[in-house]
């Protein structure tokens, strides 16, 4: 398994050599992921699936920190652009703010 610190690493340079820009500005990569079962969490889903996926392609899960949205946060890091280069399926959970004011997740 790959560490943590090789993912920010990796992430980083992608970034840097793609100039990836962070501005704010951009559209919504990700889509609604409804009915997908039990929901006790009251979340929201949010998912992205690079086009002509093959049905082995991997699943990463990205969670949003404290005050953010999943469509920002995949904004400012790149996680779809990278998705799309890698072949994986992106799910972002996403916290509302009946469950935690401040959108953090409830650990």
């Amino acid at each position: 398994m790959r560490k943590i610190s090789d993912t920010i690493t990796r992430l980083a340079a992608f970034r840097a050599g793609q100039g990836f820009q962070t501005n704010g500005q951009g559209r919504d990569r990700l889509s609604d992921l409804d009915d997908f079962g039990s929901n006790p969490g009251a979340l929201r889903a949010r998912i992205h699936v690079p086009d002509d996926l093959t049905e082995a392609a991997p699943l990463v899960v990205v969670l949003h920190g404290c005050t953010q949205t999943a469509a920002g946060y995949d904004h400012g890091s790149g996680w779809a652009q990278l998705a799309d280069q890698e072949r994986f399926v992106l799910l972002f959970p996403e916290q509302q703010r009946a469950n935690n004011a401040n959108l953090c997740f409830n650990w």
